[in-house]
Formats: C-alpha cells, sequence, structure tokens
C-alpha cells in the first residue's frame, strides 16, 4: 500500500466513544474488568461492509458467522453498538452517512434499519452515550461535530439542531469519564480542541491545546487524569495531564518514541497499559504507564498483519484484536496480565476488504 494511501487511512481513521453522565462531579474511578464479549463485528472500508463473528469465551478466538452485511454507504470506518447491544451504527466517510443495524441479542445477527442517515460532510468517526440517547458523528470534511439522538426502542437517528465547531481535519473524539470535557485531536492543524459537556450532552468549545503534527488518535486514561495522542509526522506518544475542574491539558515530557505511522492509542481498562498500532511498520506496541505521573515506558513489540490500522480491548482485559487494513484480515491476541505484552492466539481471521474497525458486543 502507498504512503499517500496509508496517509489517507490515517486521516479517516475513527475509534466508537462514550459519553458518560453529567451529574455532580466525583473524581473518576477506574471500572473493574468485565466479561468477555460474545459477537464481534469488523467493518471492512472498502468493501463497505460488516464481517460478524462469535468469539470464543476461553481462547479470544473468531469464529466467523452470517454473511457479510453491506452498509449501504461508502467508506464504511467505524462501527459504535449503543449500551444495550441492541443497535449498531457504521459512519460512511465518503457518501457523508450513517447505516444503522439492529442486532439480534440471541444470534448477533445485523439487519439493516431504514436507509443510511444524512450525517455531515465526512463522518469519519462516531460516538454514542451510555444511556443510548445520543450519538455525535465528526465531520473531517466540515471540521465539525453534528449530533443525533437515537430512539431507544427502534434505533432510529434524528438531528440535533446546530453543529460544533473543531479544527482542521478532526479524526477523533473522546469524553473525560466524568462526563463534563470531551477532546478532540485535529489532524492538520495539530492540536486538541477541548469542550464542556453540559447535562444534555451539548457541547460547548472551551479552546485548543498544540500537541504535534498530524495527529491520528487520542485516549483518555480510564482515571481521567491523563490523556495520550499520536503523532504521525514525529512517530510519537505524547502524553497530558488533564485538569479536573477546567478540563485543560498540559504535556507531560518527556514524550516516547512510535513505530512508523501511528495510528490508534488504545488504554486498558485498569489504565495500566497503553497499546499503539503502526500502519507503516505492521506492529503494535505495548507501552506501561506510570498511574502517578502518566508517563509512558516501551514494554514490547509485535507483528500484526498488513496496515495495522486500530487495536479493540476485549472487555475482560484478556484478550486484543487488530484490524489489518492492508490484509484484508484481523489479529486475535492474547494479553499477559502482569506485562501487558500481546501474544497471537492463532492466525490472523479473514474479514472483508480493508478491514478498519473491531466492535465487541457483550
Amino acid at each position: 500500500m502507498s504512503l499517500r494511501k496509508i496517509a489517507c487511512s490515517i486521516l479517516i481513521l475513527i475509534v466508537p466513544m462514550l459519553l458518560v453522565g453529567c451529574g455532580a462531579y466525583n473524581s473518576p474511578s477506574i471500572p473493574p474488568a468485565t466479561g468477555v464479549a460474545r459477537f464481534a463485528f469488523v467493518a471492512n472500508a472498502f468493501s463497505n461492509s460488516i464481517s460478524s463473528f462469535a468469539v470464543d469465551p476461553q481462547t479470544g478466538q473468531l469464529n466467523p458467522k452470517d454473511a457479510v452485511v453491506p452498509t449501504g454507504g461508502m467508506n464504511s470506518r467505524v462501527m459504535a453498538v449503543e449500551p444495550s447491544g441492541h443497535f449498531a451504527y457504521v459512519g460512511n466517510i465518503v457518501s457523508n452517512d450513517i447505516s444503522v443495524f439492529a442486532i439480534d441479542a440471541n444470534t448477533g445477527r445485523l439487519s439493516t434499519v431504514g436507509s443510511p442517515v444524512p450525517a455531515g460532510n465526512g463522518p469519519g468517526f462516531i460516538g454514542i452515550g451510555p444511556t443510548g440517547n445520543v450519538l455525535y458523528a465528526v465531520n473531517q470534511r466540515a471540521n465539525n461535530i453534528t449530533g443525533f439522538s437515537i430512539n431507544r426502542d427502534t434505533g432510529v437517528l434524528t438531528p440535533l439542531d446546530g453543529t460544533v465547531p473543531t479544527d482542521d481535519a478532526p479524526v477523533e473524539l473522546r469524553f473525560h469519564p466524568s462526563g463534563h470535557f470531551a477532546y478532540v485531536a485535529n489532524f492538520n492543524s495539530g492540536d486538541v480542541t477541548v469542550y464542556r459537556v453540559d447535562s444534555s450532552g451539548a457541547l460547548g468549545l472551551l479552546g485548543a491545546t498544540p500537541a504535534d503534527l498530524s495527529l491520528s488518535s487520542l485516549s483518555m486514561h480510564p482515571s481521567g487524569r491523563f490523556a495520550f495522542v499520536a503523532s504521525v509526522a514525529s512517530k510519537q506518544i505524547k502524553s497530558f495531564s488533564i485538569d479536573q475542574v477546567t478540563g485543560a491539558l498540559t504535556p507531560i515530557t518527556p514524550t516516547v518514541a512510535s513505530g512508523d505511522g501511528p495510528t490508534s492509542v488504545t488504554v486498558d481498562s485498569r489504565g495500566r497499559f497503553v497499546y499503539v498500532t503502526h500502519a507503516i511498520a505492521g506492529t503494535v506496541s505495548t507501552f506501561a504507564v506510570d498511574v502517578a505521573t502518566g508517563a509512558l515506558t516501551p514494554r514490547t513489540t509485535v507483528s500484526a498483519g498488513t496496515n495495522p490500522v486500530a487495536l479493540t480491548l476485549d472487555p475482560s482485559g484478556r484478550f486484543a484484536y487488530v484490524a489489518n487494513l492492508g490484509s484484508d484480515n484481523v489479529t486475535p491476541f492474547a494479553i499477559d496480565s502482569t506485562t501487558g505484552a500481546l501474544t497471537p492466539t492463532g492466525p490472523p481471521v479473514d474479514a472483508g476488504t480493508g478491514p478498519a474497525w473491531v466492535t465487541l458486543v457483550k
């Protein structure tokens, strides 16, 4: 795959994210790990489809289930599932819309709900609130965020009024665990825009924090004290501390080097490890997190498939799944509970053309 194609893929990566409640502020605690997912869905960007798998609870292996389901959109990059597990949403960045699916709770089978919903110019990321009431679309070509209300019974999306501005080429949206703040990494402007979140879920722009060139991913520590940002241009991961009152970001030094083409940053549910996929190097690196300072220490690096662009962790903390955009497959890994190291649990599992994201459902 050419460097130009990889750079384009990096720019339009998307990672589902949850908004948590916005009541009175309490210092967030780290949630415990929960059970292994039952189903896995893979968004295939270049075949505009979803592949479905059953998850083996003992080994974490993915077993193909039903026939591949077309999304009805173009360049289907991300799939987010609302908290009840009843409905799933796929962002189609080229056709500028979102596809809606119902999920059979017993079989994991997907069925289309209506036609794709217009979402804005380049919805490369979508995120859903944990109560299942609101969906946010980050529009990379329009440099803004649009919102939708979700019908809890039917899954149907209804547009909310207005849009919220970002900076140039937003790629990923993350919410602070307290629910009071939101953060967006912007690829072209190289900064992170910060938002206050009100009790209705509305976003209010607070400002922007310079980070680095060509930001590709942003992830939040489960304690809410730190954020981690990947830079494609500098091949670095930068850490920030978060002011719990204002939401402001402050750089933590030193930064750490990553592999070539960092595309996604993922923090485990206990906040002990950070995982980074490298689309050009074809690897995944593990970093240990100093839970007192937020500093990262390199641990191990393993090979994945061709152009790994996203990593998803099982809620149990035992398994990880890497979407390999260039080799059309997903690599399953077991996670060492002490070191965080990744070990392949078997050969990569075939998906559609251009798998860009793995979504897990319990």
